[in-house]
């Protein structure tokens, strides 16, 4: 499914044209990957929690990394403290609900309030974890922003942007595997150049 070669060899000639890491994000991740994540620590994940990863994502980071280069600010490794910190949007249960239904199929801007949810309340101005059950955080925007691969429901295997924090909603985006092969393929471009 990956071509882990082609990737790496991708993220060298990203580090080459980019050597100040002007890129945005390219400060922080600077084109490394952080090693594959075990299949087996994958698959007790998995069966702990009651969900598949979809494929692609799932290739990634047990083949070509679990974490690190990529868009934005690039991945977050998986599993690590950071990781797990933003997954808590959902509440303390944060894992379990992994396999509830991600309850989006387009965009979704939750102001004037949209009930998708039995606790859900008029007017409450704060997130809900009902808006993100079915999907896990992946990437930083930015500025309050995420981006969140969904792991079930209809739009399954899909990167989403998350960024409530400035009202512009819940956004669907491409499959994860386009999504980060039209990342590597965009030509780096600095500040006035």
């Amino acid at each position: 499914m990956w071509d882990v070669e082609g990737v790496r060899a991708r993220l060298r000639e990203l580090a080459e044209a980019d050597p100040r890491y002007r890129r945005f994000g390219a400060n922080r991740h600077r084109y490394r990957l952080d090693p594959p994540v075990p299949e087996p620590e994958i698959a007790r994940f998995e069966a702990a929690h009651g969900f598949e990863l979809p494929s692609s994502y799932r290739a990634f980071i047990t083949t070509v990394g679990g974490g690190g280069a990529g868009p934005n600010y690039g991945l977050y490794r998986w599993g690590s403290t950071t990781w797990a910190r933003l997954q808590t949007d959902l509440g303390p249960d944060w894992a379990d609900h992994f396999a509830v239904p991600f309850p989006h199929t387009e965009r979704f801007q939750p102001w004037p309030e949209l009930e998708i949810c039995a606790r859900h309340t008029p007017d409450d101005e704060s997130f809900d974890p009902c808006w993100f059950t079915g999907s896990m955080v992946l990437s930083e925007l930015g500025c309050g922003g995420f981006l969140r691969l969904v792991v079930t429901g209809e739009a399954r295997g899909q990167v989403w942007s998350d960024d409530l924090a400035y009202d512009k909603g819940l956004n669907p985006g491409p499959q994860f595997r386009d999504w980060y092969l039209d990342w590597l393929a965009r030509e780096v471009s600095t500040p006035g150049g």
